[in-house]
């Protein structure tokens, strides 16, 4: 998969994160990892595990094909 897929995915992470009104402490809380790792993710800079993305669509209560559709 190429970079723009993943600055894709987390720019979609990040609009629904705020979407729901919640920082990214809170959601880095919530999903068990750093919160810098979490603004890597939504820049798109770093890949997140297949577990880790799973756990971001439970927080965000959507489906992961929901998310992965980008």
């Amino acid at each position: 998969m190429t970079s723009d897929f993943y600055k894709k995915l987390g720019k979609k992470i990040y609009t629904i994160r705020r979407l729901q009104n919640m920082s990214r402490e809170k959601f880095a809380e919530l999903a068990g990892m750093n919160d810098y790792y979490l603004g890597e993710i939504e820049r798109g800079e770093k890949k997140a595990s297949l577990d880790t993305l799973f756990k971001i669509c439970e927080i965000l209560d959507i489906k992961i094909y929901e998310l992965l559709n980008v």
